[in-house]
């Protein structure tokens, strides 16, 4: 009885200290792929899109005029509520659940390469002309989506 319960301590040490070891290298590949700056740059995106919404028609102008005030405001609060240290925890959470120390052995081993250095690097630009392609495409399909909506809410029209 007396060498189960050290067994099970000893267990319960040695998932502590892997779940440690762990959660460090995940910081490290947090520190390394720099996520409190590209959550920065969402952020930055998000406000862009905020502050668009003024822009439609029926806005009345005293409003768009103000809106600076308003968008001050607003990202004051997203700021101190929306943080990536507030959010570490959750990621680092996220990462463990989701990656076996192996795989974040190997993430690691990567992102340490020239390649891996390279493509953290330009990331952000992929990412960006990424989202340009998408737009476009979706620009593009727009007037359909549009035309689809219209003939269901004919179809489904009380009659």
């Amino acid at each position: 009885m007396r060498a189960l319960f050290f067994v099970a301590v000893f267990a319960a040490c040695t998932a502590r200290g892997d779940e440690a070891s762990k959660n460090a290298k995940i910081e490290e590949m947090l520190r390394i792929t720099k996520i409190d700056r590209i959550q920065e740059q969402v952020m930055e995106q998000l406000k862009g899109a905020f502050s668009g919404m003024f822009d439609q028609p029926g806005v009345p102008a005293e409003v768009k005029a103000s809106r600076k005030e308003l968008d001050d405001e607003v990202w004051t609060i997203i700021k101190k509520r929306v943080s990536f240290e507030k959010m570490k925890a959750d990621y680092i959470r996220v990462y463990s659940e989701t990656l076996s120390e192996p795989e974040i052995d190997s993430i690691l081993a990567f992102y340490k390469t020239t390649g891996g250095q390279a493509l953290l690097e330009k990331l952000p630009i992929l990412t960006k002309k990424g989202m340009e392609i998408g737009q476009a495409q979706m620009k593009d399909v727009g007037p359909e989506i549009q035309r689809a909506v219209e003939n269901f809410v004919e179809r489904h029209k009380p009659k």
